[in-house]
């Protein structure tokens, strides 16, 4: 498993004065600028800033965060406890990155922000493959996959039409669906059945270690996100996974991964999947019918690419006689 044990960030101060010059220091020593090594998801950083005067109006200090020379937003992670300035009311002040006044800049990272700035979207310790955080409700009945669950620019998907719990995450793989699986089974007292609609086998679930975390997010053969560079060549490989066909045999013991597990929490188990070729390998036991052709309506999504309504319609009639009749 890909490893990122230490982040390297540089905060850079762009200072303004006329006749005062401000200090900053980082661990009891002046600094110009501030190299940040970062082993911890939730590390904090302190920087005290010292010599703002009344005296001077154009005195300024502004930061900027950057990773491998690209400018991130810290606003959500900054805070400012404003000491020793004279003629103001000293106080704490959030998101704070041009510095007007002595006192004490505060970084305190966490998850979410490493998530959405440096790992482009994926996920950390979640136990669950998502852009964004899931709760479960107390569904009996959960559907899981990808946009063509999540319903995306349609004004109803499955999951609503059979009065379930929708876990469709966009972009999800094949593996990605088994991992969200396993967490409603793992997490949710109320599940009796799993209804699950794959993808084809064109994306593959990239897992990693990440400062103290655990990640993942979905790859793609065409992928473009830039993850750091310790990660690249997993990246790579799972791409070249894909493309010679491997992902064929993975895909097909996916199912098989889907079904036991399902079994062993004693959950029905029903599967599908918009792709033809992989429909087949799909046991006839578990196998619902395949999700309906896009041709079969001319009618698309909001974003004319994904199922309308019709489409979602038509797979309900379709696989209602097999869901509705409880596995033996």
């Amino acid at each position: 498993m890909a490893r990122l044990k230490c982040l390297n960030l540089k905060l850079v101060f762009d200072h303004s004065y006329n006749t005062h010059p401000i200090t900053a220091k980082y661990k009891g020593k002046e600094v110009k600028n501030v190299d940040l090594s970062i082993t911890q998801t939730d590390q904090k950083e302190e920087i005290h800033f010292e010599g703002f005067t009344h005296r001077d109006a154009k005195q300024k200090i502004a930061g900027r965060l950057l990773y491998d020379d690209r400018e991130i937003n810290m606003h959500g992670i900054t805070s400012f406890m404003m000491t020793n300035n004279k003629y103001v009311e000293n106080k704490l002040i959030a998101s704070y990155t041009d510095i007007h006044f002595n006192g004490v800049l505060t970084i305190q990272f966490d998850k979410p922000w490493f998530e959405y700035n440096i790992l482009r979207g994926a996920n950390l310790d979640r136990g669950y493959a998502s852009w964004d955080p899931i709760v479960l409700t107390n569904d009996e009945v959960f559907c899981v996959g990808d946009s063509n669950t999540v319903g995306f620019g349609a004004n109803r998907s499955y999951p609503i039409m059979l009065n379930a719990f929708n876990f469709g995450v966009e972009g999800m793989s094949h593996d990605g669906c088994f991992m969200n699986i396993k967490y409603i089974l793992e997490n949710s007292s109320s599940v009796r059945k799993i209804i699950c609609l794959l993808p084809g086998e064109t994306r593959k679930l990239f897992n990693f270690e990440f400062l103290d975390s655990k990640g993942c997010i979905p790859v793609t053969f065409e992928d473009k996100r830039q993850l750091p560079k310790e990660y690249h060549k997993d990246v790579a490989d799972i791409k070249e996974f894909i493309l010679d066909g491997r992902i064929e045999k993975d895909w097909i013991q996916n199912v098989s991964n889907i079904i036991d597990v399902c079994n062993k929490h004693g959950v029905e188990c029903w599967l599908s999947t918009y792709d033809p070729d992989m429909w087949p390998h799909i046991p006839t036991k578990y196998r619902l019918p395949l999700f309906p052709d896009m041709d079969t309506f001319p009618e698309r999504a909001t974003d004319n690419l994904h199922p309308h309504e019709k489409h979602y319609e038509l797979f309900v009639k379709n696989i209602k006689p097999y869901i509705d009749k409880k596995q033996i």
